[in-house]
């Protein structure tokens, strides 16, 4: 019989995967169709991130990464008298997430700005190139990281919240 205190537990643990799954889905789709595109040949693809209508998905980042991190903090509260083998693989996603946001803040979202920032041409920069393959290849990298912080999320779901 599961006692609320473990409902509660699996709850947060369930939501966490649910927003974690959606933000890797975000991950994906802006690595494949933009990030891949836009570091192809700056300046004359950077007509896919400016103007009015250009690519911003800060909106989409802006309302999941705070609810993900929020049920990550929540799951682990929940979870951490949980058996340990849940609790650690929680702790594992949490730390990759961490790092991850801080690599984010720290190098992706001003990189992203810098790139985004270039003026559009039909002419093709090498040093713009360069610039945007490299972040293209760490935003890869990140990426990854996504996965193998997933991978533990979905790990632990499938852990018993208590022994039996």
């Amino acid at each position: 019989m599961h006692t609320l205190a473990t409902r509660i537990a699996n709850v947060f643990l369930f939501a966490l995967a649910f927003c974690y799954l959606i933000e890797l889905g975000g991950g994906n789709y802006e690595h494949i169709n933009v990030t891949r595109i836009v570091s192809l040949e700056p300046p004359r693809t950077m007509a896919m991130l400016q103007g009015p209508f250009g690519f911003t998905p800060r909106y989409f980042w802006m309302l999941f990464h705070p609810l993900t991190t929020l049920f990550f903090v929540l799951a682990l509260v929940f979870n951490w008298k949980a058996v340990p083998a849940r609790r650690r693989l929680l702790v594992a996603a949490f730390t990759i997430h961490v790092l991850v946001s801080i690599a984010t803040f720290a190098y992706f979202a001003p990189e992203t700005g810098k790139i985004a920032a270039v003026p559009f041409s039909d002419t093709v920069d090498a040093a713009a190139q360069a610039l945007a393959r490299r972040w293209a290849n760490l935003n890869l990298v990140r990426l990854l990281a996504y996965y193998l912080a997933a991978g533990c999320i979905l790990l632990a779901l499938n852990r018993p919240a208590t022994s039996r």
